[in-house]
């Protein structure tokens, strides 16, 4: 090996090793560095407990408030009308900026309510003067309140004078307080023009002795000192529309003109938007519940289905549908039909097998419709063992006791619904409803 090859090499490892040596220094140098800058905590924040001196800190954000109220505020005196011995009178701070913003609130001052013995007077005169200023107020609240409960008991009597059919929520009452008494032959004007309209409607004369009668049900002779004519608001097949309401509304104004008879609109609110609201009541709660008994490996005959439900107290109305009707009501509880819409006859029944057959109930027509939804599923399972058959509902899947339950919560909602609108589920005015 040559001399200048052992020099580079030489020189190379000095390179080498200079490099090392520098990146250790700087490397040191901030290591120190970092140390001094870094202050190592004296506890650990992770895992000792946490705490705040709540009481410094109040201190030190509240220690400039009192100047700085007093500067922005002013103080009123207010005396206690009921405690004469009171020597120092208090005072209540008011803000400047709550006068200002005029904000409806009220300062609580608590006093309590002095009681004078029979043979003892008043010490002085703020306390005399106190008790009389209370005396006073209870006396006008007393009489505020007997004149709010007359015009109570007056509003309600308006509204029970009507006849006990027409329905505030459902109908669009008007009362014609004639002059003189309006006989049948001129309700039977006012029937013919306001029928030409297209609307269901009723007419109701209010004789001398304050009873209403239907016209059509009344003598031919009978007169009346008033006339309700009413028209309803809604119905399943939607809302009045606009231009029959006016043509009502028009009609019923030219005859009292016509019959010498002052008008008088039952209920508030434009009539329009009364049956728009109704009808969205009507798309909520006009539900019908359905479940259904479909056949399994064997069908189910028609011999012995027709049997089954009679043996329940089913019945075969004229319209090929077995209904369970209530003592003394027309309107059927619920009803048992062919799922495809085919009437029910003794004849098919006896010739043919059935693949499916369905409950219904229509909510709004059922009083008690979570009782009845009780009694017809108690029968369709009974039903369903005997013809072995399956339960299932609207999407053909098996029908289970949590499945049931989902049902009867949702009849709960509709039936609240219902009352809350003041409408009675089963009641008269909710069968013209969702006629």
């Amino acid at each position: 090996m040559s001399d200048l090859k052992i020099a580079l090499i030489v020189l190379g490892a000095l390179i080498i090793a200079g490099v090392l040596v520098y990146n250790w220094l700087q490397e040191r140098n901030l290591r120190n560095e970092v140390s001094r800058e870094f202050i190592v905590p004296q506890k650990d924040v992770l895992a000792d407990d946490f705490y705040i001196d709540t009481d410094a800190y109040v201190e030190k954000e509240l220690a400039g408030v009192s100047d700085k109220m007093k500067s922005t505020t002013h103080a009123i005196p207010v005396k206690i009308r009921d405690e004469p011995a009171m020597a120092e009178p208090v005072f209540a701070v008011l803000d400047d900026s709550f006068l200002t913003k005029n904000v409806l609130a009220e300062p609580t001052i608590q006093t309590d309510v002095k009681t004078f013995a029979p043979n003892k007077a008043p010490q002085n005169e703020s306390a005399e003067n106190a008790f009389i200023s209370s005396t006073d107020m209870q006396a006008q609240l007393q009489q505020e309140s007997i004149v709010k409960a007359d015009l109570h008991q007056k509003t309600q009597g308006i509204q029970a004078n009507l006849p006990s059919v027409i329905h505030p929520q459902i109908d669009l009452t008007a009362i014609l307080y004639a002059t003189k008494n309006i006989g049948v032959n001129e309700m039977q004007v006012l029937k013919t023009t306001i029928a030409d309209i297209g609307l269901s409607t009723m007419l109701h004369g209010l004789d001398s002795e304050d009873k209403w009668h239907l016209l059509g049900e009344c003598a031919p002779s009978a007169n009346f000192k008033q006339v309700a004519c009413s028209a309803q608001l809604a119905d399943r097949g939607g809302p009045i529309a606009k231009n029959l309401l006016n043509k009502f509304q028009f009609a019923v104004e030219d005859s009292g003109l016509e019959l010498n008879a002052h008008v008088e609109w039952q209920g508030s609110g434009d009539a329009l938007q009364r049956a728009i609201e109704l009808d969205q009541f009507c798309i909520e709660v006009d539900q019908m519940i359905s479940v259904h008994l479909t056949q399994t490996e064997s069908p189910i005959h028609g011999t012995k289905f027709k049997g089954l439900a009679e043996a329940n107290g089913l019945t075969l109305s004229a319209d090929g549908k077995f209904q369970s009707v209530s003592n003394g009501k027309d309107e059927p509880l619920f009803v048992l039909i062919d799922t495809n819409n085919q009437p029910f006859t003794a004849e098919n029944l006896r010739t043919n097998v059935l693949k499916s057959v369905t409950f219904q109930i229509e909510i709004p027509k059922v009083a008690n419709c979570e009782q009845v939804f009780n009694q017809m599923i108690i029968m369709a399972q009974k039903m369903a063992a005997s013809l072995n058959a399956r339960l299932v509902d609207d999407n053909q899947r098996l029908l289970g006791d949590l499945q049931i339950e989902k049902i009867r919560q949702q009849l709960k909602v509709i039936h609240a619904t219902m009352v809350a609108r003041g409408i009675m589920p089963g009641s008269p005015a909710s069968m013209r409803l969702f006629s």
